[in-house]
């Protein structure tokens, strides 16, 4: 397993294709498996088989690349998937804003770590953090909306 920090964030877009094309001969080829942390949404959905989405921290999202991607469960990843730009308009979501700042994760709120900026949050939310639930082949969230 070979980790990945943002191998690409600071390269020219030319240069970042080259070398996620090479990432991606070296998988194929040798069977590599890659821990891979971006921004880039993109580059998950070029690169990766399975993803995890986090938020301060903790896993809210985890499933194949195509599940978490094109039907997200989590607030948090939607309104995340909701800031990519598309140029296909049929693809375009409506832009989640959400409000207030990201808490402190030295300190983190009790319950969901989301819920202070969440805006479909219940009062569940502030009092427990939520449990995995399955929402099928191997795709699960975090959110006691889904439970």
């Amino acid at each position: 397993m070979i980790v990945c920090d943002e191998p690409t964030s600071a390269l020219d877009v030319s240069v970042q294709a080259q070398i996620l094309n090479l990432l991606k001969r070296l998988q194929d080829d040798l069977g590599l498996s890659y821990l891979f942390i971006t921004h880039n949404l993109g580059v998950v959905e070029y690169l990766a088989h399975d993803v995890a989405v986090m938020y301060l921290g903790r896993i809210v999202e985890r499933g194949p690349v195509e599940a978490v991607l094109h039907a997200p469960s989590h607030p948090y990843t939607q309104a995340l998937l909701s800031a990519v730009p598309s140029l296909d308009p049929a693809s375009r979501r409506a832009v989640i804003r959400l409000p207030g700042d990201i808490p402190s994760p030295a300190n983190p709120p009790i319950g969901c770590h989301f819920h202070p900026r969440c805006p479909q949050a219940v009062p569940a939310c502030r009092e427990r953090y939520p449990a995995a639930t399955p929402i099928g082949q191997g795709h699960e969230a975090r959110c006691h909306l889904l439970s």
